[in-house]
């Protein structure tokens, strides 16, 4: 790797990382007796550093915003912090936010930079982060409860979020052709 990319990539990560704690506090807060946690715009942000950074380097940022947050930074949803929001009843969700970092990552190397693709790769994202979060309520949740306050109240942003990121990669895709056909 040239050192122009290393830079650009460190400066991508970091940027991630901020990206993670801004998006954490666009924040709806929903009744305990509706949902484990608020809805956040984290998800979209994890989706769109997996895709844009890839693997290495979107499990990098996420890695240094965890450790941030785990070691006092309020960085989490409103403006918390500290390893007891991280292994709470959230903790699923952070895994999964990892375990899509790693297959959307893997998935923008190897799949073409088409719209189907980018909804296709939100969906998988989504679904990955909805389903450990679920399973990481199960500490505290019967498996039916998890799903009707785990999963059901995130589905409608999770599915404004997957269109979203897919119209945003289309997005950065088109004016990344437009600067490479300016340098020619």
């Amino acid at each position: 790797m040239n050192a122009e990319k290393l830079i650009a990539n460190s400066l991508g990560t970091l940027i991630a990382v901020a990206a993670l704690g801004a998006s954490a506090q666009l924040s709806i807060s929903l009744p305990e007796s509706v949902s484990v946690a608020p809805i956040t715009g984290q998800s979209l942000a994890i989706l769109l550093i997996a895709h844009l950074l890839k693997w290495r380097w979107g499990s990098l940022a996420l890695f240094l915003y965890v450790l941030i947050g785990a070691l006092g930074v309020p960085v989490f949803s409103n403006f918390s912090s500290g390893t007891e929001v991280l292994f709470g009843p959230t903790f699923g969700y952070f895994i999964g936010f990892g375990l899509s970092i790693l297959v959307i990552g893997r998935l923008a190397e190897t799949q073409k930079s088409k719209f189907a693709y980018y909804f296709l790769q939100m969906l998988i994202g989504t679904l990955i982060i909805l389903l450990c979060g679920w399973l990481g309520l199960f500490r505290y949740l019967e498996p039916m409860d998890a799903f009707k306050k785990g999963i059901i109240p995130f589905l409608p942003g999770g599915l404004t979020k997957i269109l979203l990121g897919a119209i945003i990669l289309s997005v950065v895709r088109r004016f990344k052709n437009v600067m490479s056909l300016g340098q020619s």
